[in-house]
């Protein structure tokens, strides 16, 4: 509802006796009035204190009406003020088209109809009424995202490296929205041993993220009770990802979960329909896919599906390279997918030692791949080694 005592609306015209006009019409109705009579003194008193809605005369000395809507719609604080340009009848057809081009909303012509300049401002303040209350939703939503955000880079490991004992790890995750999807987690058992899992819940957004917080729950809660055995670790998330979340809403997440140990050069892991990992057991070495043994159903599809751990060689010298989705269904303009085998063949011929390094390889070589267009899904690279 529009209360016009609250309006405040400024009337700009070189002609004392048309602001005199539309003043008394104005504030008859009630609406607060301040006037300017050039363009200049106009935009002086816009920077002082916007107005509501600005009644704006074409021609005028110092600066005219085409120049003062193009930096009201310039300023990113004005650009949404409703203008209404003041038209004589001498003033051609083209002239209004330029006052369009320029940004104007409305016209009125001299001599003033009082109930038509009356409908036309209450007209583009109820629509002017419409965009500031969608704004300040806007602005409240992006606020909650944020702290949604800040809430969830707490659950998350901080982009870059880590060194956690005998391993140094890095890591980059970027969700397409404020809040995304995508987790991981890391954590020490000793010195030579490390614990890991990366998830993947479907779609983005902040219904992910908050899938997410459920996960970093379960796996914080139970992940030393059952110790350094993945298999176990995954088929605890899917039992209660399907009680507690798969029974109310449509809901999965991808997982790969394992355990290094340095001390035995052996690296145990189960998969739950993520995509496969890259292991490497030394820079100069192709990428070998994890797929061994059952990659059992991804968490919340089948309560009963089945996990089993694989075994692999990881001695101080191997890497293992892990992604999510985001990384591989990245398309350029033409429509072409990344693919896993790009993302294989990227990572097998970069040679770079230090982890950061790669991940930095692999995300420019995917940006370059999409002619840096925005990727629509969360992406998240990892990569561990031993600190050699």
């Amino acid at each position: 509802m529009i209360v016009e005592e609250s309006v405040n609306i400024l009337v700009v015209d070189d002609e004392p006796r048309n602001i005199k006009i539309l003043q008394i019409q104005l504030q008859t109705r009630g609406y607060s009035v301040r006037t300017a009579c050039d363009g200049e003194e106009a935009l002086e008193s816009i920077q002082e204190d916007a107005p509501d809605l600005i009644l704006l005369d074409i021609n005028m000395p110092k600066i005219d009406g085409y120049e003062v809507v193009k930096r009201v719609r310039a300023d990113k604080h004005t650009e949404f003020i409703p203008i209404i340009m003041i038209t004589a009848l001498r003033d051609t057809h083209e002239n209004r088209i330029k006052a369009v081009e320029v940004g104007a909303d409305d016209f009125i012509e001299k001599p003033f109809n009082s109930f038509e300049v009356l409908a036309r401002i209450k007209s583009l303040l109820r629509i002017k009424q419409y965009h500031d209350t969608l704004e300040e939703y806007n602005e409240r939503l992006e606020s909650e995202l944020q702290m949604a955000r800040n809430v969830q880079e707490i659950l998350i490991p901080k982009n870059g490296v880590q060194k956690i004992g005998a391993f140094e790890i890095a890591s980059h995750c970027s969700p397409a929205l404020a809040v995304g999807g995508d987790f991981y987690d890391l954590w020490k058992i000793d010195e030579n041993r490390i614990g890991f899992l990366i998830s993947d819940v479907m779609g983005h957004g902040a219904s992910a993220a908050l899938i997410t917080v459920f996960i970093k729950t379960l796996l914080s809660e139970n992940r030393d009770e059952l110790g350094d055995n993945p298999a176990d670790i995954i088929k605890l998330l899917n039992t209660r990802f399907n009680d507690m979340i798969s029974s109310h809403l449509f809901m999965f997440a991808t997982a790969f979960c394992g355990v290094i140990d340095l001390s035995k050069e052996e690296m145990v892991c189960a998969n739950a329909g993520h995509p496969f990992p890259f292991l490497q057991n030394n820079l100069h070495s192709s990428c070998t896919l994890i797929t061994n043994g059952n990659s059992g159903s991804g968490l919340g599809i089948d309560r009963e599906s089945k996990y089993e751990n694989c075994y692999y060689s990881f001695e101080e010298s191997s890497r293992m390279f892990l992604y999510t989705d985001g990384a591989y269904e990245v398309k350029n303009s033409k429509g072409e997918e990344f693919s896993v085998e790009k993302l294989k063949e990227v990572v097998t011929m970069c040679e770079i030692e230090r982890p950061m390094e790669l991940i930095e390889y692999v995300s420019e070589s995917i940006n370059t791949f999409s002619d840096t267009s925005p990727n629509p899904d969360d992406l998240t690279l990892i990569v561990v080694q031993g600190r050699s």
